[in-house]
């Protein structure tokens, strides 16, 4: 196995065609062919499934795909390496609108692949042209058409409080919150405009008696066990472990986290980075606060 058939393989798995893979390879057909029985001869497993006169990828060959993927990328960022010691890395942008307890984790990830990278993150809400500026924006708005972009996880809003009445009610509809004093972000704030949808579609009006637009804040006003707050699932885990929490029902909110590319172009880095953010928040998911 050498680097030419695994270039061979990924050439064909993305055209579908030996001719096609070919041409991009600069070879035969036959000679694209005879690599790709040779490897699959290797591996003892076809890749592809034969479909008339066709060839069509198989579940082998999508799972070995990942794999020779991530490491011709590797191998791609680390001949740059050696051949540009001296070039000045650009830095990582990221703009995190949503997810901010998450930040130290998103920086250690990133480092993890890239440790000499510089990391330029911004904790704001931003204006829709102003992602361009940023390689990666975390944000539950809708991702742009013109863009690449991942749902990183869909987490259940929960509701939280330092209060032991909640742990007598685990169960709470819409209509039991409209008297009780909440702890929120202020408004036109990504958490907030997902739960004035979702209460105004439920004909309530809360009180808001504590707001402000540092999540921070709000987290450290629950533990110290001022009022009621929303506490998502996922990314407020940590804060929700420490309060007795309740749960909407009979159709609790949720809200979508999307990853979205900020540049047209995909480059080795953006994909490695990308995939790395994805597998942080699949983690993340398996540690999801329940009631």
């Amino acid at each position: 196995m050498n680097l030419t058939q695994l270039q061979g393989f990924v050439y064909t798995a993305q055209t579908g065609s030996i001719t096609q893979a070919a041409k991009q390879a600069y070879i035969s057909q036959p000679a694209m062919s005879k690599m790709i029985q040779e490897l699959e001869k290797e591996l003892g497993v076809s890749l592809f499934d034969r479909v008339g006169r066709g060839i069509e990828i198989n579940d082998a060959g999508r799972t070995f795909l990942n794999y020779v993927e991530a490491g011709l990328d590797q191998i791609e960022a680390g001949v740059e390496a050696v051949a540009n010691p001296t070039t000045k890395q650009q830095p990582i942008r990221l703009l995190v609108e949503v997810a901010s307890a998450l930040i130290p984790d998103i920086i250690t990830t990133i480092h993890q692949i890239y440790p000499n990278a510089p990391i330029k993150l911004t904790q704001r809400i931003a204006a829709v042209n102003e992602t361009r500026d940023f390689d990666f924006t975390i944000s539950t708005r809708t991702p742009r058409p013109d863009r690449r972009a991942v749902t990183l996880l869909n987490e259940e809003i929960l509701i939280g409080s330092a209060d032991p009445k909640i742990k007598e009610q685990p169960f709470i509809q819409p209509a039991d919150l409209a008297g009780q004093p909440i702890v929120s972000l202020g408004p036109h704030t990504p958490l907030r405009d997902t739960l004035d949808a979702y209460f105004a579609k439920n004909g309530i009006q809360l009180n808001y008696q504590f707001e402000s637009d540092d999540p921070a804040s709000i987290r450290a006003m629950l533990g110290a066990g001022i009022g009621v707050g929303f506490i998502p699932s996922v990314t407020w885990a940590g804060t929700g472990k420490r309060l007795n929490l309740a749960r909407i029902t009979p159709d609790p909110p949720f809200r979508t986290i999307y990853l979205t590319e900020g540049q047209a172009k995909e480059d080795v880095r953006t994909r490695q980075v990308a995939n790395a953010l994805v597998a942080l928040f699949v983690g993340e998911r398996a540690k999801a606060l329940t009631v």
